[in-house]
């Protein structure tokens, strides 16, 4: 259990020194990303408003500044001051903010400011990671068995996967403990993020963690995003949050203008939307008694 996931990692037999030092690296980036554990260092910058330099702390904030610009603001990390300051997802005991604690809260991007000797943030800023953090940290993964010459093998943090070669995973029903699809990838490092409204919530179902920033109101259009692309789980575990939140029309006209980025929606209804697999992944949709799977190419 790492970064309140849990995780696997699989290698060839002879490799199983290096799943240990992965397992080491990943604590290390807990250590730094984390706003539950009130020693590490993001949990200190949300109570004190600043600390020191911190490398995976101050590159992650700086991918998440980038993204919340690809993504036209609905990836965004200030959604801590609802996440975690009314909600407190991830805690024993969560909450139900009313209308106006959530009207009130305050988001702002540029309320976080990056020194090279500190990081700091304005008063009523929340920063929360969660977004992409379990994506950062597969990445970097990838990246230390990469450099130990290892090409085989599976990085999996929760619904944030790397491949290191070519390899078969499934993708589980939001309904049930089914599966309702079969991914074969085509290439090496291929990077998969799913994301779903079905894994955390409040009081209420209805009351799942994944928030609009622009509308404090949680996502509707999808129960369920699944995201596909080559090395790069930071931002598909960053974007799969964002299309989770994101109005239906504006989500699909985002991932159809990325064409090197994969993608299957699962809507309310068990309707699923596919597109941009071709170049990326073989898929084969599979029935299930519980669920009603209607594959859309759109």
């Amino acid at each position: 259990m790492l970064m309140g996931t849990y995780v696997s990692i699989s290698l060839p037999e002879k490799e199983n020194v290096h799943i240990s030092a992965s397992f080491t690296l990943i604590q290390s980036i807990e250590d730094s990303l984390s706003s539950y554990d009130p020693k590490a260092t993001l949990a200190i910058l949300n109570k004190r408003h600043e600390v020191s330099y911190d490398r995976y702390l101050a590159e992650a904030i700086t991918l998440s500044k980038q993204y919340y610009n690809e993504t036209n603001g609905y990836f965004d990390i200030t959604i801590g001051s609802i996440s975690k300051k009314l909600y407190h997802f991830g805690e024993e005991k969560t909450y139900s903010p009313t209308k106006t604690q959530l009207k009130n809260a305050k988001l702002n991007i540029d309320g976080i400011h990056m020194g090279k000797e500190s990081i700091k943030i304005d008063k009523g800023i929340v920063v929360d990671l969660g977004g992409m953090g379990k994506g950062y940290a597969a990445d970097k993964v990838a990246v230390y068995l990469k450099e130990q010459n290892i090409t085989k093998g599976i990085i999996a943090l929760s619904g944030d996967i790397q491949c290191l070669n070519r390899c078969e995973i499934y993708l589980q029903s939001p309904f049930s403990e089914e599966t309702f699809a079969r991914v074969s990838t085509l290439h090496p490092y291929t990077s998969v993020s799913t994301s779903g409204t079905y894994r955390r919530h409040a009081g209420k179902k209805s009351e799942h963690h994944l928030i609009n920033p622009k509308t404090a109101t949680q996502g509707k259009a999808f129960v369920s995003v699944s995201l596909f692309t080559i090395a790069d789980n930071s931002k598909m575990d960053a974007y799969a949050t964002a299309v989770s939140v994101m109005p239906r029309k504006e989500a699909l006209a985002f991932l159809k203008k990325h064409e090197k980025i994969g993608y299957v929606l699962v809507e309310a209804d068990g309707n699923i939307i596919y597109g941009n697999l071709e170049e990326l992944v073989k898929i084969k949709w599979q029935k299930t008694p519980q669920d009603v799977v209607s594959p859309q190419h759109i």
